[in-house]
């Protein structure tokens, strides 16, 4: 049957001013932010939390669902890398807590105490505590504090102090030491180059031979 009005009085179907309608389809995919936030993370050196949110994110990008999966694989290489600089310096902290803690200060040398010796370049000697049942170079034999009495004999060093070493060991102990053959004298300070009254002098025997027990 005919449009009983004819054809359209305005030439043509006017288009749709909103365009072409939906069709369905997956929806446009955003940029993952926990992956970002892992990237970024990671930058800045919290490899911790960089690492666990890389992880987060590389589940949230899976399949497509959003974008950034580049960003949460590199936040987990540089969370991977960070901590593993995390656990170096962990360990070299340990190590030099370790360290300082077992060196034997003059002001802490107690007699009896079982030592390893360590003779620097510059003449610098550093006593180190160790357990006498292992293996250790020494043990310290006496100790004394500086003051008027004792000051002049310290002060002239060398041969002067292991000297007056002998002035200050007890009897019994050195009983026990002239027991003990191939053991050396030798004796330290804060600053041998400055002596004065309340430093604190040391005196300790090393030997050529291991030593595995306590002598004193």
């Amino acid at each position: 049957m005919s449009n009983p009005y004819g054809n359209d009085p305005y030439g043509q179907t006017p288009q749709n001013p909103y365009g072409a309608p939906y069709q369905g389809g997956a929806a446009p995919t955003s940029t993952d932010g926990v992956s970002i936030a892992s990237l970024v993370l990671g930058l800045i050196c919290c490899a911790p939390v960089g690492l666990i949110l890389g992880f987060v994110g590389l589940k949230r990008t899976k399949g497509g669902q959003r974008k950034g999966r580049g960003f949460a694989i590199t936040g987990i290489v540089l969370g991977l890398l960070g901590l593993l600089v995390w656990i170096g310096v962990g360990i070299a902290a340990v190590a030099g807590v370790a360290w300082f803690d077992s060196l034997v200060l003059p002001d802490e040398a107690e007699v009896g105490q079982c030592i390893d010796i360590d003779e620097e370049d510059d003449n610098t000697v550093l006593l180190y505590e160790k357990e006498c049942s292992e293996d250790h170079d020494g043990e310290i034999v006496a100790v004394a504090e500086v003051d008027d009495s004792n000051r002049e004999a310290i002060s002239n060093g060398g041969q002067a102090m292991t000297d007056y070493c002998a002035e200050i060991i007890d009897p019994e102990d050195q009983a026990k030491l002239d027991a003990v053959e191939g053991l050396e004298y030798n004796a330290l300070i804060e600053d041998p180059n400055n002596v004065d009254n309340g430093d604190h002098f040391v005196c300790y025997v090393s030997s050529s031979d291991k030593l595995d027990e306590p002598i004193l």
